[in-house]
This record gives C-alpha cells, structure tokens and sequence, in this order.
C-alpha cells in the first residue's frame, strides 16, 4: 500500500498541478498542526517541489511539545516524592526548570517508560503498596485511553493530565494578529477520533479552508494541491482527504468515554497564553485519580532558557534553522527545549532529515 502513495510519477504529476495553480496567487502560508505530518513533509522533501510562493508551516502538532515548563516540573516534583511515575518515552529527556525526568530517575527515583496507560495500570494493580503516577499527555487520539485507563485503575492509581485539544489551538491561531494562515492541513490521527465535523465550525466562523490528509507523501502533496484549489476558488470549507480511514462523525464510543472521564479547561501551552476550553482535566467524580489533587502539586516559578525559541516554531512563526540554538548549542544529545527531544518535533526532525529533507 505504502508504494500506491509514494509513486515519484504521481508526486511529479501533482507537483505540477500546485505549480500551475499557484501562478495566479500571491504568497500562501498553509499550516499543518500534526507532527506525523512534520516528518512527512521533511523526510520527502516536499517543501522542495512546491513553489516559492507557497509556505508549508509547521504548527502545535506535537503533544509533547507543546507541554509546558511547569507541567515537565510537576512531573519532576512527583517523582521526587518517591511516587513510581510512568511515562511516554519522548517525555524523558525534555528539560525543566531543574532538570527532567530522566536526571529525577538517575537521581533515584522510580521512573518507568510505558508504552500505554494500560500498562501504567497494570504496574500499579501488580505493586498496591506503591503510589503510581501516569503522565498523560497527547491530543484527542490519546485521551480516550486514558478515560479508559481511569474506568479500569485501582486506587493507587492517579494521573497528571497534560491532555490538550486541537481545533482550540487552532482558533487562537486565526485569531491572532502576528499569524497569517490561508490554509489548513488538519490531523489524521486526531480526527479519526473527533471526525470532519468538529472542524466545520472553525471554517464558518473564519472562512478558511481545511483538508484532513492521511500521513504519506502523496496524501500530504493532493491536501496542498486541494487547499490551493479552494484558496482560487474562494471556497470554505472541511474536505476529507483520508477518507480511508476518518470518518464525518469520527469515533463516537472514543469521544464518549472521553467526555464521561474529562472536562475542558483554559490552560496554557508552551509558547502560548491560556487557550479557552483546550485543555482535560478529571471530572469532579473522578478527582481522586488526580495526582495534582492527590499529593497537592506545587512548583516554584518556572525556568525557561531565554534562548530557546520552540514557542515560535510551534506558532509557526519561524521555522528550526532560525533558531540561533539550534543544531549548535540544542541538539538531541542535548536538547534545550521539547521541539528536540520529540520524535515528531520540528527541530527533532529537521535535524535528522535537514531542512529540505536531503540528509
């Protein structure tokens, strides 16, 4: 399958369709809010076949980056309270005010790499003397799993929701005065969860528009083409590219086992103010799962390096090579801000690829 969506002939073939549409547009800044989708775009090179006067803008895609300072602290500040913290990989290694997960577990502290909140469980229903905090962070493709997780959980059990969701993010980007943005490439992953219709509303009341697109080359390539097709037609509105798997009304039993566990909240993301009603946070019924609660999480005021600029890769403002730290002094043998240390971070990929995906 994966071959039906990387012929070079078909890529060539759209290639020049976006040239030849694009010729009577002025300058177009399209943004993609999924990492997948980063990585895609880099590893391809697809930026190289589009025109000069189109722009493919990477935006908060990326669950672990956009994670803030004092969440990573809240995280560190529990495992210091020799409480088995759980967590996804790529959340190790991102920095705190004072030091990350990883510094804490060589430190001594019980941290443990999990693959799933399921797992997470499991350890705690298999040790009931110890406290077991999972780092629950993602999008909506995560946070049904860890509703889940909650319905099944024994009572030593507790989270630290670093849950967020997507169309709020994008709001506040089109709401915001120092980004421009004609276009958007939606997520594949997140939508299978909350459909096509949870984005018309964004098109309606911002006249722009959207293409979900699937994560190979050429699903990347057909969603410029479309979104430029739209943009020259002055048309507004949510097209569905990935079809073959996201569905109008996305996953109705994932979206009821979210809304029966959370409720939204305005919180913060890094590189960005409070954002209305983007955040999870436990239903009241379910707060004794809430480690914050739980164990009365406080940190001091956060530490963030002055240099670091993965706020404004993440706003799409500028991309990672503009960043005076990066590939110098930030790199994934040590990494500054979370946008290296993610897999599906800009600076993360654009140092294993290079800019245009030629490395």
């Amino acid at each position: 399958m994966h071959s039906n969506f990387r012929n070079k002939e078909i890529a060539g073939i759209i290639s020049k369709k976006i040239n030849s549409i694009s010729k009577d547009l002025g300058e177009i800044k399209i943004m993609h809010v999924c990492g997948t989708h980063e990585d895609t775009i880099t590893r391809y090179g697809i930026r190289s076949l589009l025109p000069e006067n189109i722009g493919l803008i990477s935006g908060p895609g990326c669950p672990v980056c956009v994670t803030t300072q004092r969440e990573i602290d809240e995280a560190v500040f529990l495992a210091e309270k020799e409480i088995t913290i759980t967590t996804f990989g790529d959340m190790l290694n991102v920095p705190g005010s004072n030091g990350s997960l990883a510094d804490a577990k060589a430190n001594g502290g019980d941290v443990r790499v999990v693959y799933s909140i399921t797992d997470s469980v499991e350890i705690a229903r298999k040790n009931p003397e110890k406290e077991i905090v999972h780092i629950a962070i993602g999008f909506e493709t995560t946070a049904p799993t860890s509703a889940i997780g909650i319905n099944d959980a024994p009572e030593n059990f507790s989270i630290l929701s670093c849950h967020r969701l997507i169309p709020p993010a994008m709001e506040f980007l089109l709401r915001s005065e120092d980004v421009d943005i004609d276009g958007f490439i939606n997520p594949g992953h997140v939508s299978t969860i909350i459909g096509a219709k949870a984005y018309e509303g964004i098109s309606k009341k911002y006249g722009i528009p959207q293409v979900i697109s699937g994560f190979e080359p050429l699903d990347v390539l057909f969603s410029v083409f479309i979104l430029l097709s739209m943009i020259k037609k002055k048309e507004r509105g949510v097209v569905n590219e990935y079809s073959r798997v996201v569905r109008y009304e996305g996953n109705p039993r994932a979206l009821k086992a979210m809304n029966e566990i959370f409720e939204t909240y305005d919180v913060e993301w890094r590189g960005f103010p409070e954002i209305p009603n983007s955040g999870l946070r436990l239903r009241g019924k379910f707060s004794g799962y809430d480690a914050r609660k739980r164990f009365d999480v406080k940190v001091k005021k956060t530490r963030i390096h002055k240099g670091c600029m993965c706020g404004e890769v993440l706003k799409g403002k500028i991309s990672p090579d503009e960043c005076r730290l990066f590939a110098n002094v930030c790199n994934p043998g040590h990494p500054i801000g979370p946008c290296m240390v993610s897999k599906e971070g800009a600076c993360g990929i654009a140092y294993r690829y290079g800019k245009d995906g030629k490395n």
